[in-house]
């Protein structure tokens, strides 16, 4: 019986919103943001320890929640933007998308809240684990996923644990070179990587640059359907940046199958089409049957993510 099995909760941190669950060790969702709004905040545009009070305060409520159903979590596992550090209690790392981010110490602050062990992974790392665990991964061994939205991210999967590297930093698939790249400044500061021209907004940007007027990633899309050439050639462009690094990693790696996350995803052929063909192109023969899909979890990943994240942890 489900209601017998294991409880954990799991905090989704983005940087518009921060929503916890409850998930058992099967990866069903016991209760969420939808049964209890309450479970959901808008992410501190203050940033830092506002970030951190805010979040140990829904996954008090869950907790809260859990114990009134007669259910002791296991734990906190939270999947947070920035580079984790490896022991997972702290933010090591992050961009100004969480003012103050950097140096938080955000498994300290929720574990002082809530008398639960809580550890934390890089929100892309805690997508992957969890489309690994229960979305377009499962049954597989060895997983590649590279999620293109608002930034280019990824993770490694070997038998659902994440491949971090020696600092944890292990992933970044938006920060490799392409030619594409060239003469585009990424946001960290050096020319000529992927992220700089085929993540969502950059993508806008270039388009913008080059004599078109696109208000966002869906305006793009769209263009590029009804015949915009600068949209067309732009998002052509990217995709075909995306599947050449993407096909690279693959021949690197030898992954059974390639997840494609974030918001591209859910990108028409007008996308999924040049992303295709570039990567089809790049495989080493002997790799040619690797399947690249769209992952199928969506926004639940991450959640999912960070409960499997608990479990390996915090489970006996």
């Amino acid at each position: 019986m489900s209601n017998q099995l294991p409880v954990a909760v799991a905090i989704d941190i983005g940087g518009t919103k921060i929503a916890g669950a409850l998930v058992d060790s099967d990866g069903n969702v016991v209760a969420s943001k939808k049964e209890f709004p309450s479970w959901s905040a808008p992410t501190p545009k203050t940033g830092g320890t506002d970030v951190a009070n805010t979040v140990a305060s829904i996954a008090a409520l869950v907790k809260e929640k859990a114990l009134e159903m007669g259910r002791t979590p296991i734990g906190c596992g939270i999947g947070s933007a920035g580079v984790i550090d490896p022991s997972g209690r702290f933010i090591r790392s992050a961009t100004e998308a969480i003012p103050g981010w950097t140096g938080t110490q955000l498994a300290q602050i929720v574990e002082a809240a809530t008398e639960m062990p809580t550890i934390i992974e890089n929100d892309v790392h805690a997508h992957a684990r969890g489309e690994a665990w229960l979305g377009a991964g499962a049954g597989h061994k060895t997983v590649l996923m590279v999620a293109v939205g608002t930034g280019i991210g990824g993770a490694f999967t070997i038998n659902g644990e994440i491949v971090r590297g020696a600092t944890g930093l292990a992933g970044h698939v938006g920060h490799i070179v392409t030619p594409y790249g060239r003469g585009h400044e990424c946001s960290c500061g050096v020319d000529g990587h992927l992220e700089a021209i085929a993540a969502g907004p950059t993508m806008v940007r270039w388009a913008n640059q080059r004599g078109a007027t696109v208000a966002d990633g869906i305006d793009l899309e769209r263009q590029a359907e009804t015949g915009n050439q600068i949209a067309l050639e732009v998002l052509t462009d990217a995709a075909t940046a995306t599947g050449e690094i993407i096909a690279g990693l693959v021949n690197c790696l030898d992954p059974e199958i390639v997840i494609l996350g974030g918001g591209m995803a859910a990108a028409g052929e007008v996308y999924w089409k040049p992303l295709r063909a570039a990567y089809e192109a790049q495989l080493m023969p002997a790799l040619k049957e690797v399947p690249l899909v769209a992952a199928s979890l969506g926004g639940a990943a991450p959640q999912a993510g960070a409960a499997a994240l608990a479990f390996a942890t915090f489970q006996a």
